[in-house]
């Protein structure tokens, strides 16, 4: 038994040796190379976790995750810390993550930022003007309750940059429209809708205004947002405009009337655009006090009207006037008390002395129904919400998609149920909204094309050349597609052009229409065949001696601006063969005299005139015209041929002004309309000469006074004289165009100055093309006394104080009235209108302030 252990023993001694070796050459060929982790750089926020996944590579090719097998730890494990792979980040600041596995080692660089919690915006929408400017305020919020603004350090993008654009936050409006701006920072972001210059309607303070000759009336113009928000003062901002500037115009919301007749106002501000009617008459007009009612059932409004008289004197006409309803069943009226019964719209209208006003009536009726969007384009299976708001003529607008009653023309393409809309196959339906006795309609269009469109407009070929054509259609959503295989083509005319598949062949002269047609559109253009566009001859007159010849040549221009010399071909005659004949293009002169030349070709005709030995001189009389406006005088011309003849040819010749609204000439006789300068000249016989023409032109101006002193309520009379060219003067007072300088102190109309109020401005008048300006001074003062320059009083007395004005003039008046009185100290002395009065113990300084001077007086209270 011993034996057998011994030899057993010794054969597994010689087998763990045998293994061993095996093992060893096993390991050799499968040995670690290194290990490999998922990131090598890392940014986490802080209370953050991330996982690395560590992976062995061996040299045979072969890997094995041992994440859970390695050795993790963290550099500075108070930034982060790691465990089996998986990083938690605990404060802000940098890190290396190690990872070890049986010798190899890999790591990873970790920086941790704070956890970033929110981003906040100081204005969730931007609404502003063009040319504005908006500041955004980006804010971030931490995890840890700590806050930093990242305003400058945001990314800001916009979609659309021709409304507005926007750097670090600071907005500018360019253009009316809307758009969306987006700022991110870190992992989040916030989107700020903007709006430039989006007006929902503008409203005046009246529709209709009545004027008398030289009358003005100031409207007040509101803007209306989408939000209901207004601004009050946008007649200044608004661009102005009047269809009969003879009758009324308007500047910055001032309508002023000029002459009698109707005219139509329009205001224009942003996107919108409103119009005012006006009627200016010369002898009365009527006014209400209010044009526009918005009315409860039940409700009753009495409303004034004024007739204006040509003197300016105003009356009130209510009880007299005759009023009536267009509809009394709505609204009725009684001696301009208005009276609301049923809901609806009516105009009630006032009428005296011949003249009618009219004033709008809403009861419980919205204004109207705006849907958004008015058009939808849609594919099968898409859907889409129109959300309808009803505008009132009080308050802003309200939402009443949901209260509308919705109805579809075909809801087999498409339904509509509390205004959202479902496409179901390709075809058009028309959208109803009803509500409040109003109604709008919204087109659908699913899966059909807004339009087909071709590479060409025209297109210009000769018999046998060919061109072809692409078609494209694009739909709603903006997808476009190559139907040029799939259209439907046809020609109008298969004689002239054919078509195929696109393809356009010429066939024969003349002009035919190609129509491409697909899915109920289609699209046209013109095509011309071997079409002559124009002849040109190479000359256009012939001006030539007894017995010479010019040979003229003919080039004929077509359609797709090809030439051809057709002299040949064409067809050649001479009006007066005696005097010049032509022979394909070659003319002979044969005797003096005019002729036309005329060439035909294919249905076109040319003319060349053609004149033989005539005039070898020219002579005028006057050899200078000087005209007033509408002055006339007569040119006598005389031509001289090559015996020496001479002969009268004004009515022969051919006249010419080089300024028609200056000076104009018919047959010799030159008539002036406008000041200014012109030539006229006259062409005979191959000569022509050139006679100067002044019409009207002033020299000098002058004015009657050079310096105007005038008090408010007082008027001067300037007269203007001017000095024409040759010699003559002539009053202009009336006819020249005044304008002031300053409306607030003086006022000028054909020369009459009128005082308005303290201060320095010019007038200036203007006349053909001369200016000449005329300082005013109005109330300006040599002087201010007052009668007494120190009072003592006791508490609780009063004393009158008097206040002189001396004149530059030398007069003097009591302005102690109109006067600015303020005291220093209104514990012991008050004023007004020069009556002080002692209010308590002590000093004070009471000023007295007209004209630009000011005066004081000293009061003591005891």
């Amino acid at each position: 038994m011993t034996w057998k252990k011994i030899v057993c023993g010794f054969l597994a001694l010689l087998l763990i040796c045998g293994s061993g070796n095996l093992g060893t050459a096993l390991a050799n060929t499968d040995e670690l190379t290194r290990i490999v982790l998922s990131k090598n750089e890392l940014t986490m926020e802080t209370g953050d976790t991330q996982s690395l996944k560590a992976t062995a590579v061996y040299l045979s090719g072969k890997t094995e995750d041992v994440t859970i097998s390695t050795d993790w730890n963290s550099e500075n494990i108070s930034v982060a810390t790691v465990h089996a792979g998986t990083i938690t980040a605990k404060d802000v600041g940098t890190s290396v993550i190690k990872a070890e596995y049986k010798g190899k080692l890999a790591v990873a660089t970790l920086s941790v930022t704070k956890k970033l919690k929110a981003l906040t915006v100081d204005q969730q929408t931007v609404d502003l003007r063009k040319g504005d400017e908006v500041q955004l305020i980006l804010e971030a919020l931490y995890s840890d309750g700590e806050k930093d603004l990242v305003t400058q350090k945001a990314d800001w993008i916009i979609d659309n940059s021709s409304i507005a654009t926007v750097t670090n936050g600071l907005i500018k409006g360019h253009g009316s429209g809307t758009a969306s701006i987006t700022a991110k920072f870190g992992r989040m972001s916030v989107v700020i809708p903007v709006s430039v210059e989006i007006a929902r309607r503008l409203e005046p303070d009246k529709k209709q205004v009545s004027l008398l000759t030289g009358k003005s009336y100031n409207i007040q113009l509101k803007a209306i947002y989408p939000d209901g928000s207004f601004d009050e003062n946008v007649e200044a901002l608004a661009e102005w405009s009047s269809d009969n500037e003879g009758v009324a115009d308007a500047i910055k919301g001032e309508i002023k009337a000029y002459g009698p007749g109707t005219a139509v106002i329009t205001a224009k501000y942003g996107t919108k655009t409103v119009a005012i009617q006006v009627d200016v008459d010369t002898t009365r007009a009527l006014t209400v006090s209010e044009q526009d009612l918005y009315l409860k059932i039940g409700d009753k409004k009495p409303v004034t009207l004024t007739a204006i008289y040509a003197d300016g004197k105003e009356e009130p006409v209510t009880s007299v006037a005759e009023w009536s309803s267009d509809k009394p069943d709505i609204v009725s009226v009684s001696k301009g008390v208005i009276m609301a019964h049923a809901s609806g719209e009516a105009v009630i209208t006032a009428k005296y002395a011949g003249k009618t006003i009219q004033i709008r009536v809403d009861v419980e009726v919205p204004r109207y129904l705006d849907p958004s969007p008015s058009y939808l384009g849609m594919r099968s299976g898409d859907s889409k919400q129109i959300k309808l708001e009803a505008s009132f003529v009080s308050g802003k607008p309200e939402n009443i998609t949901d209260k509308a009653e919705w109805t579809s023309s075909n809801s087999d393409i498409a339904y509509v149920k509390n205004g959202y809309v479902t496409a179901y196959k390709a075809g058009t339906a028309t959208i109803t909204a009803k509500y409040g006795g109003k109604q709008v309609t919204i087109p659908v269009d699913v899966d059909l094309p807004q339009k087909i469109t071709l590479n060409k407009t025209a297109l210009n070929l000769q018999i046998g050349d060919s061109y072809t054509l692409t078609a494209n259609v694009l739909f709603s959503n903006g997808d476009s597609e190559d139907i040029t295989s799939k259209a439907e083509w046809k020609s109008s005319s298969e004689n002239v052009a054919t078509v195929r598949q696109g393809s356009v062949i010429g066939v024969g002269t003349g002009a035919a229409t190609i129509t491409a047609s697909y899915a109920n559109r289609s699209v046209s253009l013109s095509v011309n065949v071997g079409v002559i566009q124009s002849i040109t001859p190479s000359e256009k007159k012939l001006v030539m001696k007894n017995g010479e010849t010019e040979t003229i040549t003919l080039k004929a221009t077509y359609t797709d601006e090809s030439t051809k010399d057709i002299t040949a071909q064409a067809e050649w005659k001479s009006s007066k063969p005696d005097v010049a004949q032509v022979v394909l293009g070659k003319v002979t002169a044969l005797s003096s005299g005019k002729a036309t030349i005329s060439a035909v070709f294919d249905g076109k005709t040319i003319s060349i005139p053609v004149e033989v030995d005539q005039a070898q001189t020219l002579n005028f009389e006057p050899r200078m015209l000087v005209l007033t406006v509408n002055e006339s005088a007569d040119i006598t011309l005389t031509a001289t041929d090559a015996s020496g003849k001479t002969v009268k040819v004004t009515e022969d010749a051919e006249w010419k002004s080089s300024n028609a609204k200056v000076a104009d000439v018919n047959k010799g006789h030159v008539v002036g309309y406008g000041s200014g300068r012109a030539t006229i000249t006259a062409t005979y016989g191959g000569k022509t000469v050139s006679i100067p023409v002044e019409v009207g032109i002033v020299t000098t101006l002058e004015a009657s006074k050079r310096f105007v002193q005038v008090k408010t309520g007082k008027q001067v009379q300037v007269s203007l004289t001017a000095k024409f060219s040759d010699g003559r003067t002539t009053d202009v007072t009336n006819d020249a165009e005044w304008k002031v300088s300053g409306y607030k102190v003086a006022d000028v109309s054909n020369g009459l100055i009128s005082g308005i109020g303290y201060g320095k401005t010019t007038v200036t008048a203007k006349y053909n093309g001369k200016t000449v300006s005329i300082p005013v001074e109005v109330d300006m003062l040599k002087y201010l006394k007052t009668d007494v320059v120190q009072i003592e009083m006791k508490k609780g007395e009063t004393k009158k104080v008097t206040a002189i004005a001396t004149y530059t003039d030398g007069s003097e008046e009591d302005v102690t009235k109109p006067a600015l009185w303020t005291t220093s100290r209104l514990l012991t002395a008050d004023v007004k209108d020069g009556v002080i009065k002692a209010t308590g113990p002590g000093k004070a300084t009471i000023t007295v302030t007209y004209g630009g001077k000011r005066t004081p007086i000293v009061v003591i209270v005891k």
